[in-house]
Order: structure tokens, then sequence, then C-alpha cells
């Protein structure tokens, strides 16, 4: 399963993952979080290790733990006050909510982010999170050397600058003075 695309259900648990993670980066208190997760995908892509997910998730995870210590700090805080003047039902209330929220998002962050991409690494370090069909890498390379000798082949070069080059890879120790002569002859037949 690993190494098989996310289905439709694991895309929804993302995006939802998402939606849900946008009031908090409006309250700038998930910008951080944000940045961590954006960068961490985006190294993955680069380096194909899905290490880099990981290891953004786990410093989230210490950033948002960080939030409810200091969520219920404050909620304590104003419960004490609020305990001495006389609290209302509905206070009580917003402090519970304000204590949870840093609570929800952690479990958001495992159920709905961090859990579906686990679940398809090997896919999702390869092709990436939304992607259904499979790149294919070594027919990529393939192409890509490909252009690049069509690319030289239609580049027109002088036997100077042709000879410029063998000369610099018999300096970096690349070719041997028998290698370089053989081309320099073939070069200067050529012209």
């Amino acid at each position: 399963m690993q190494n098989q695309p996310l289905s439709s259900g694991d895309h929804s648990k993302i995006v939802i993952f998402i939606l849900l993670f946008l009031p908090s980066i409006g309250f700038l208190v998930g910008v951080i979080p944000a940045i961590l997760l954006i960068f961490g995908i985006f190294m993955m892509k680069k380096n194909e290790d899905f290490n880099h997910i990981k290891t953004a998730v786990k410093i989230c995870r210490g950033y948002i733990f960080v939030c409810v210590l200091v969520s219920v700090g404050i909620s304590m805080h104003l419960y004490i006050d609020l305990y001495r003047t006389g609290m209302s039902f509905f206070t009580l209330v917003l402090l519970l909510i304000m204590m949870s929220i840093p609570i929800l998002y952690l479990v958001f962050l495992s159920k709905l982010f961090f859990n579906p991409l686990s679940r398809h690494k090997k896919w999702v370090e390869v092709n990436g999170i939304f992607s259904t069909k499979p790149k294919s890498g070594k027919d990529s390379n393939n192409q890509s050397e490909v252009n690049i000798i069509k690319g030289e082949k239609l580049k027109q070069y002088s036997v100077a600058d042709e000879l410029i080059k063998w000369a610099k890879l018999k300096e970096g120790g690349h070719i041997s003075d028998e290698e370089f002569n053989e081309a320099r002859v073939k070069l200067l037949k050529r012209n």
C-alpha cells in the first residue's frame, strides 16, 4: 500500500486538514506550522525522501504542544480570576473551547495529514501527494539525456572550442595524453 496512490478519501482528508488549518493561519498562530509543513513537502518532493515530512510534523507537534500548554495556562489564569468574580457559564465554555482548539489541531495533524501520507509514503516520495499516475523516473532521465544529446548535436562548435574542451579534460586528469592526441588528430582531420 505504500507504493499506491492516495485514495480519494485520503485526498479528502488532506484537503479537510488544509481547510481546518486556515483559520489558525488567519490568527497568525498557525503561520509557523504552515511554513514548516510546506517546507517539509517541498523538501520531500525535491529529495524524494519522506523523512522531511516526518521531521516537519514532529516539529509542528512540538509547536502545537507548546500552544496547548500556553492555552491551558491562560485558561487556568482566567478561570481563577473569573471564579473569584463569579464566572458565567458562557465564559466557562469559552475557556474550554480555548483549551481544546490546540488539542484538536494535534489530532487533525495526525489523523488527517500525517497518517494518510505515511500509509502511501513511497508513492508520495516519488509522485507527490495529489498525483494519481506514476512518474516514470527512468523514462524522464533518459528523455532528458536524449534532449541534451540532441541539443548538443544541433549546436555547432568550432574545432578550437573542441580542442579547448579536450585540453581541459586532459588537465583535469579525466583523460590520458593518448586520448587527447587521438581526439586532436580526429578533430583536425574533420576540418
